[in-house]
């Protein structure tokens, strides 16, 4: 009978031993082999050279693991810590993830109005006399930001990434990799970090990854922002590791960072400002150049660049446009004006609070503190009403009411009463808020909603609120720091208002105030976009209200070559009660990219919702496969994938050989020897157990 250790199965040398053990005194007993005068070692099956070498092999497994471990402790990598570009090994026996040395970077950013198109490019060593067999690039990204472009060099290799559909760029992947080629594939660890598996980087090899991808900018406070992660920690680097790199005990930082902006913001600015670093600001007719003159790699904040448009008394419009493949792909941004008083348009305020037990402790108290603030803010030209729900859903009047000083007592006592418990059922809350008698003609019709966002019945809710709302707008407020934004933004915009995150519970009664102001001062009412042609494929397709601080952006696809004359459209909204409107002439300045790209991502994004919605999946699927290869995008169908094809033999013959080693390849210097040591103990074991 074979007694030796089965390397293919998952046990530790300590069950393996036991299992033996046992296996031996079965035997044993069986063949009746036992000697009469036995001793407590022999009733066990064991005799003393046994326990002495078994008590050796448990010792040194005991002390190799726990070695082990507290080397991995100095530089493991937690993946939801990541706060800018790595790259990574991971160890199969450890489970854990070890950073690889960053020698610099690149970030080249073109941004055209609220559009930011990044290419980043960061150089890596692998400082180990080892292969990598398995690694990954991860990355975070801000929300609305998409990856379209991948380029590695590895060596002098250069290797570019290829779109897919998802299931035949995982075997491309898996193939290659087991075959011994570079290659590497994008995915998406989790909404804000995008990551990329790599397989087979040699031993002091430099690999570069070069990424190209999109980002939607926020305004808010009347800035646009640009953030770009740079906060990186400095990491241990053992002397002698890599001969490349000088030995550095406790900062490594020889390496160096370069970051270049050209901004075409379509409007006059005020003001540019970067928040942490040292700038130079060049400006070539309307295109302001920004580079950074701090070039020290490592860094503890990241690099924010804000600018200011210069608000005016009216609306102001401005239009970017890319030609692609005989259409005109547009971007048509409207800024709000500079209001400063309330609308005199009477408000009809509809506040639900969600009181389900996910609230309880300070985000209910917080959000109830936040209401009474905004039903303080109520004059008696308004109407409004409470509504609380958790498993049910309790309204505080049957129909709205004048903001009187009695009826604002009532509504405060009602929020004062609220406590957290029970389920989350939203279905009912709004349907009260929607139906007539909470709606009033010739009013401005606003529904806040307050909750967590703890929901899982998306489709139905969408589908409620698109057929309920009218002439309403809905407005929701997610509280805490793991709320459903998939839902609560996407309400929103069927219900043709804004979503507002609060992440900390700390910052509620700052951001619903901010909130509050804004809903008070619409900037543009009753919006819509007229084109001069029935030709064309806008989104958003129903376009919610401008308010304080909130631009508008609709992106359009117009085929050029099927209208006489150019394609034009007229704008136009109520603002403070007077007619307001603007007439663009598409024309494209030849300047413009990503318009098509970004256009490509809202109808996906469109698509997506009829999917959620029960649409036909195998068309939406089929199309969404369509518009992804064509426009170069990562979708829930799709992914990238990147093979190096033309390897040389020796290097797929060594990747090969590092795949096949039976333990992880690296210096482990007096580890490996003990680890040997102890095999070899084992093996003797075995070799007494069969004498």
């Amino acid at each position: 009978m074979k007694t030796g250790i089965n390397t293919s199965r998952r046990q530790s040398i300590r069950q393996e031993l036991e299992h033996l053990a046992q296996q031996s005194k079965t035997n044993q007993d069986t063949n009746q082999q036992h000697s009469k005068k036995t001793s407590n070692y022999q009733k066990l099956g064991l005799n003393w050279k046994d326990v002495v070498i078994f008590s050796l092999v448990m010792f040194y497994s005991t002390l190799y693991q726990i070695n082990v471990r507290a080397q991995n402790l100095t530089d493991a990598v937690n993946f939801d810590d990541i706060s800018s570009g790595m790259m990574m090994q991971f160890n199969k026996t450890t489970g854990e993830y070890h950073s690889l040395h960053l020698v610099n970077t690149e970030y080249d950013v073109d941004v055209f109005g609220l559009l930011a198109t990044i290419t980043l490019k960061q150089t890596f060593v692998n400082a180990q006399d080892a292969w990598v067999t398995e690694g990954v690039y991860a990355f975070p990204m801000a929300d609305k930001s998409a990856v379209y472009r991948l380029r590695m060099t590895v060596g002098e290799r250069v290797i570019e990434g290829e779109i897919h559909e998802k299931k035949q760029a995982e075997y491309i992947y898996e193939q290659a990799k087991s075959e011994g080629l570079t290659a590497t594939m994008v995915k998406q660890y989790r909404p804000n970090i995008f990551t990329s598996d790599i397989a087979n980087i040699a031993p002091f090899e430099a690999i570069s990854v070069e990424i190209t991808y999109q980002m939607s900018l926020k305004y808010e406070q009347s800035f646009y922002e640009l953030r770009l992660p740079m906060a990186i920690k400095p990491r241990y680097v053992p002397a002698g590791t890599d001969p490349q790199l000088p030995a550095k005990s406790n900062v490594v930082d020889f390496g160096q960072r370069v970051i270049e902006v050209n901004l075409d913001a379509g409007f006059e600015l005020d003001e540019i400002r970067s928040l942490h670093h040292n700038i130079d600001i060049a400006q070539a007719f309307d295109i302001h150049q920004i580079k950074l003159t701090d070039e020290q790699l490592y860094d503890s904040n990241d690099f924010v660049l804000r600018w200011y448009p210069r608000l005016g008394q009216t609306p102001k419009a401005a239009y970017f446009s890319e030609i692609k493949d005989g259409h005109e792909y547009g971007m048509l941004m409207v800024m709000p004006p500079n209001v400063t008083e309330k609308s005199n348009k009477p408000r009809n305020m509809t506040f639900i609070m969600d009181t389900s037990g996910s609230m309880h402790g300070q985000a209910l108290d917080q959000s109830k503190d936040a209401l009474l603030y905004a039903l303080s803010e109520l004059d008696d030209s308004a109407y409004f009403n409470v509504i609380d729900f958790d498993s049910t859903a309790k309204v505080l009047f049957d129909s709205s009411r004048q903001a009187t000083p009695d009826n604002i007592s009532l509504a405060l006592d009602f929020v004062d009463g609220f406590s957290s418990d029970g389920g989350t059922n939203m279905a009912p809350a709004l349907q009260i808020a929607m139906q007539r008698e909470n709606i009033k003609s010739g009013y401005l019709n606003q529904i806040i909603f307050m909750t967590d966002g703890s929901v899982g019945n998306e489709a139905m809710l969408f589908d409620q609120i698109a057929q309920d709302i009218g002439d309403a707008r809905l407005f929701t407020i997610a509280i805490g720091p793991a709320p459903n934004n998939y839902f609560m933004s996407k309400a929103a915009m069927f219900g043709k208002g804004t979503y507002t995150h609060i992440a900390s519970l700390d910052h509620v009664n700052e951001s619903m105030s901010q909130l509050f102001a804004q809903l008070a001062r619409p900037a543009l009412t009753d919006l819509a976009v007229t084109w001069n042609t029935s030709d064309v494929e806008q989104s958003p397709s129903v376009i919610p209200d401008l308010y304080m601080d909130q631009p508008l952006v609709v992106t359009s696809k117009v085929p050029v070559n099927k209208v006489t004359g150019s394609p034009s459209f007229v704008i136009s909204g109520l603002a403070a009660n007077k007619s307001w409107s603007e007439q663009v002439t598409l024309k494209s300045d030849g300047q413009t990219t990503g318009i098509a790209r970004l256009w490509a991502r809202n109808k996906v994004e469109e698509m997506t919702d009829d999917l959620m919605l029960g649409g036909n999946y195998d068309v939406l699927k089929q199309d969404i496969i369509d518009l992804a290869l064509k426009h170069h995008l990562i979708t829930e169908f799709t992914a990238m994938v990147a093979v190096d094809r033309n390897p040389d033999a020796s290097r797929i013959a060594q990747a090969k050989a590092a795949q096949q080693a039976p333990f992880p390849q690296g210096s482990l210097g007096w580890r490996w020897n003990l680890l040997i040591g102890m095999l070899m103990m084992v093996f003797g074991f075995f070799s007494i157990r069969r004498i």
